[in-house]
């Protein structure tokens, strides 16, 4: 894919977008214009719908390079759900999610193909596994958001790490772009927050 459908980018990223979620063919689709969880949760969603939860981005601009199920890079599928444009951007685990740890984060391998763009001078967390492995921020904590891997009411903007766990800050100089893996291992923090890669940064 030489130039980026324009309805493959997400539009203000750095605002609230929601996500809402087909059971039957367990397809993820997110807002492509900002939405609050308040209008998420007033959605009229078609039967068989359910509301994921609302987020935040901490890249500067993000597009998915083809929707799940696609042979090959292209525009994402659309549609539009109670008067909004949602585009059709990940289907995670037919098995849900995994917890590796009790009562740690939680691990979804999700099926999509997702590329992070960062601007000059943006100093970013990545989350540094015990075993090497290093996952990008991808979503900002977001007690607000009412994700559903979210734990209850959770309010605090730290996000609490298991034993052996660290974060170290990574300063793009120059404009950055990160295509996760398909699939992107996603790790969802009671806060709201995610990180996802795997990923190999300088």
């Amino acid at each position: 894919m030489t130039k980026i459908p324009e309805i493959n980018f997400m539009i203000d990223c750095h605002k609230p977008h929601a996500e809402v979620m087909e059971l039957t063919s367990k397809t993820v689709w997110q807002s492509r214009l900002p939405m609050d969880r308040e209008t998420l949760e007033n959605l009229s969603l078609p039967s068989g719908f359910i509301n994921v939860g609302s987020g935040t981005a901490v890249m500067d601009a993000h597009y998915f390079r083809r929707s799940p199920g696609n042979a090959e890079d292209g525009p994402v599928s659309e549609r539009v759900i109670s008067g909004h444009q949602f585009i059709h951007c990940a289907d995670p685990p037919a098995l849900g999610a995994e917890t590796p740890i009790p009562g740690g984060p939680q691990l979804l391998k999700v099926d999509k193909y997702h590329s992070l763009i960062f601007m000059p001078d943006r100093k970013v967390d990545v989350l540094c596994l015990p075993d090497g492995k290093e996952y990008i921020q991808v979503i900002s904590a977001s007690p607000e958001g009412g994700g559903l891997l979210q734990q209850g009411s959770v309010s605090s903007s730290d996000t609490l790490l298991p034993d052996g766990w660290h974060l170290r800050t990574v300063n793009f100089q120059t404009r950055t772009t990160i295509h996760l893996p398909n699939p992107t291992e996603a790790w969802f923090f009671a806060n709201g927050s995610s990180f996802q890669g795997v990923v190999e940064l300088r």
